[in-house]
């Protein structure tokens, strides 16, 4: 009975030690951990965030050390996501952050979180000059990018994780040898290959779309792949026409409506197609989340002048003016063309000046050209209509006024040949226009919308150039007949009645050559 006492005291203090102490780790399920995984090597934006979602349920339950890792990489992974996609930040860096104090010091957390810092979002939504100053900044701060590298070689981070980090630098901060750039490091082919990290290394560049479109096979919920097969089709339409850039950019901004990436790319494509009024909206919602988009904002200019609305397109410009972008040129460019447009020369003249002294381009010496026609200065118009067609053998509307500079002159048999060289320029890119359209009839793989647009814009400019060859006809006849060349003038005049809507022009000119002229060698 004496031990009594002594047993219970044991048992007593045996059940404070329990109570204080942790509860013996519970290892996850291995099947709920392997699916999590797999979801994670899908890569998808929901498929991360799938992912993400169970690591943190097995986090609650289970042995927490090695799944906060796991919670930590998804955030690292949805984070430079959101970056790609231009997204505004979510909760994932933030989140990564207070894990990173739970992780083991060999992880090296802060480390890799100052990698990640360093990835800009996607250009497509960011001022120029700000991706500049950000990707200088950042550069700096990051030092040796080799030493960044080794690092990551060494990380405790899975490989699928640490490779992708690496390719996100890679892409962002490409390496250079002897000043020529190295492509970005690129994981196994697509293949033999993660969605994953075969989705990370496609959207470095321009590259072709076939590595995407495998990624999207292999996991039809990668939506985000269509942003970035979009932009390859819009840049390419020069040359290919923007294919299905429509409905890849329509999925992207169903899944992805705050991304200001999306709504400019959106805007250019409405813009490559001349649909001004559609272009416009998305621009502007590019520019309630990013002010100072320069680009955006140009196209926000372009689309007014071609809306007829050249008091706000001019308000726009002088908005761009005072950014004082990369932009700047084109700024004062489209302002001087609106001020045109209203009748303001003056103005006009001064931002054309502008213009030339920031981009010194054809079409900026044409406009600057005929603004000084128009005000009747002509050896300067003279000059830079003669630069913008030494330039630009395709512009037709420099010679047109570089004739019309000599017609005001009345130097009559320059300013005929002037019309006639204007006569070529518009014959020949009227006809190369109508091979262009026929052309378009047979590509039946282009976008709908693209090609009817670009059908109609084509019609439109053959019929305004074949309306424009005429009048060139016209003017010079006229100048001809003026300079006592009558042969030439007859030639060029049945030209002109080609046009029946010249007809009562055509006739007085015709009537008057067919009269006896007095004999001026008397």
């Amino acid at each position: 009975m004496q031990r009594l006492p002594v047993a219970a005291s044991v048992l007593a203090a045996l059940a404070q030690v329990l109570a204080c102490s942790p509860p013996p780790a519970v290892h996850p399920r291995p099947e709920l951990l392997a699916d999590a995984d797999a979801e994670l090597l899908q890569g998808c934006y929901d498929c991360l965030l799938e992912a993400r979602a169970r690591y943190r349920r097995l986090a609650a339950s289970a042995e927490r050390p090695q799944l906060l890792a796991r919670v930590f990489e998804a955030d690292l992974l949805i984070a430079l996501r959101d970056r790609e996609l231009g997204l505004p930040p979510s909760d994932a860096l933030a989140e990564a952050r207070r894990i990173s104090r739970e992780l083991p010091r060999e992880l090296e957390a802060e480390r890799t979180l100052a990698l990640v810092d360093a990835i800009p979002s996607n250009e497509l939504g960011l001022p120029r000059r700000e991706l500049r100053a950000f990707l200088a900044a950042h550069a700096a701060q990051l030092g040796s990018l080799d030493e960044q590298r080794a690092h990551l070689a060494r990380s405790r981070l899975r490989a699928p994780v640490r490779d992708y980090v690496r390719l996100a630098l890679d892409c962002a901060y490409p390496r250079t040898d002897g000043g020529a750039l190295l492509p970005a490091s690129a994981p196994a082919p697509a293949a033999q290959t993660s969605p994953l990290l075969g989705y990370r290394a496609a959207i470095c560049g321009f590259g072709p779309n076939a590595a995407l479109s495998a990624v999207r096979a292999r996991e039809p919920r990668f939506v985000e792949t269509s942003l970035f097969i979009a932009n390859t089709e819009i840049a390419r339409a020069a040359y290919d026409g923007p294919q299905r850039a429509k409905p890849h950019l329509a999925e992207a901004l169903a899944r992805f409506p705050t991304s200001p990436a999306i709504t400019y790319l959106m805007g250019s494509y409405d813009l490559l197609v001349g649909d001004f009024r559609e272009a416009l909206q998305f621009y502007d919602r590019t520019l309630a989340v990013r002010p100072a988009h320069d680009q955006a904002l140009l196209g926000r200019i372009i689309c007014l002048g071609n809306l007829d609305r050249p008091q706000e397109a001019i308000e726009a410009a002088t908005r761009l003016v005072a950014l004082g972008t990369d932009s700047l040129g084109d700024a004062y460019y489209w302002r001087a063309h609106n001020s045109r447009a209203i009748g303001a020369l003056g103005d006009a003249r001064r931002d054309i000046a502008a213009a030339k002294d920031v981009i010194p381009t054809p079409d900026v010496l044409t406009l600057a050209g005929i603004i000084e026609h128009d005000q009747g200065d002509l050896d300067p118009a003279q000059a830079d209509l003669t630069a913008a067609v030494d330039g630009n053998g395709r512009d037709c509307t420099a010679r047109w006024y570089l004739a019309l500079v000599h017609h005001r002159r009345k130097d009559w048999l320059v300013a005929a040949h002037a019309f006639e060289d204007a006569i070529a320029c518009y014959r020949e890119r009227a006809s190369d226009s109508a091979d262009r359209a026929r052309a378009l009839e047979a590509r039946a793989d282009l976008d709908p919308a693209y090609r009817a647009s670009a059908a109609a814009s084509l019609e439109a400019s053959v019929a305004a150039d074949t309306r424009q060859l005429h009048l060139a006809a016209l003017s010079a006849a006229s100048c001809a007949s003026a300079g006592g060349d009558l042969a030439s003038a007859r030639a060029l005049l049945e030209l002109a009645a080609e046009d029946p809507a010249l007809a009562d022009r055509v006739t007085p000119l015709r009537d008057s050559l067919d009269k006896p002229r007095p004999d001026r060698r008397r």
